[in-house]
């Protein structure tokens, strides 16, 4: 099979990338990334990869990066804009462009996030949930995996988790909100499995084992970590205020309404469905934080 990835120099386009050298040594893999420190850092894992350096807006770029790929893995996507990169120009404008690319593939596997909805007051998840049927709105057939906080070696949201772990005190906005962490490599068992589905447009939700309160997962953080932290939970108003200070002070600020947005969403879904249908088995949710946070 030849397959074309985009997003691939993030963490689960490398991981994704090295599971099909190993499973999968036959198969060609074409990575498109933006840049060329992008392309050198991907290079740099020592990868069976053939990167391509072309904007994801650019459809003619795609279009020649992508002749004769039969299964397209669409990873681009953000949680925090900025005014160099906001969420129309990462979701919406990406998947216009590989629509227009008219690529003839047959299936594209593509990532979202639990939440996403087009009358949602957040903007990202209405940016993704609109990227989604841009895409679904194409001639070949996508499925969308949308998934919650995914936990992975040396990940952002691993490092924040060990950090809280750690902490005497562990200050959080509504530590009453509900997590539903899934493993790194979990989502790329996910990928490699929807690849292989019969193409049609679907949208799978998928989540970790486990939904429990941000508290609750600092707690069993710090308990694997030989700690006790003390949670602090702070009024996701405070939040919210501060953020939009940022958003009003720098044109890349640090937080945004909408980033908090998706960290504050309620993640509680059955995942017997998607799990029934890609053949998946979770890694249980203590497993995974031995992975992730004792080096």
């Amino acid at each position: 099979m030849r397959l074309l990835i985009t997003g691939a120099n993030g963490h689960l386009g490398i991981q994704l990338i090295r599971r099909i050298n190993i499973e999968r040594p036959d198969d060609e893999i074409v990575a498109i990334v933006r840049s060329q420190r992008a392309a050198a850092s991907l290079q740099q894992e020592g990868l069976k990869v053939d990167v391509r350096v072309v904007s994801y807006t650019d459809s003619a770029g795609i279009n020649q990066a992508g002749q004769g790929v039969e299964v397209i893995v669409h990873l681009v996507g953000i949680i925090k804009e900025s005014a160099a990169n906001t969420f129309e120009m990462a979701h919406e404008q990406t998947s216009v462009a590989l629509v227009e690319s008219n690529l003839d593939a047959k299936h594209i596997v593509t990532l979202g996030i639990l939440g996403s909805a087009p009358t949602s007051a957040n903007r990202c998840f209405r940016s993704r949930a609109a990227s989604d049927a841009i895409l679904q709105a194409g001639s070949i057939p996508t499925t969308v995996i949308r998934v919650p906080m995914v936990l992975g070696p040396g990940d952002y949201a691993s490092r924040s988790l060990a950090k809280n772990g750690r902490s005497a005190q562990a200050f959080c906005f509504r530590s009453n909100s509900l997590e539903q962490p899934i493993y790194s490599a979990d989502v790329v068992e996910a990928i490699m499995s929807a690849v292989s589905l019969l193409p049609e447009n679907r949208v799978i939700e998928l989540a970790g084992p486990e939904s429990l309160t941000r508290k609750a997962l600092i707690e069993r953080a710090g308990k694997l970590l030989a700690n006790k932290p003390v949670v602090i939970s702070l009024p996701i108003a405070l939040g919210y205020a501060v953020a939009w200070v940022f958003e009003k002070i720098s044109s890349n600020p640090p937080i945004t309404r909408a980033m908090l947005g998706v960290l504050d969403h309620d993640d509680a879904v059955d995942t017997g469905a998607a799990t029934h249908l890609l053949g998946l088995t979770l890694t249980p949710l203590d497993e995974v934080l031995r992975n992730v946070l004792i080096d």
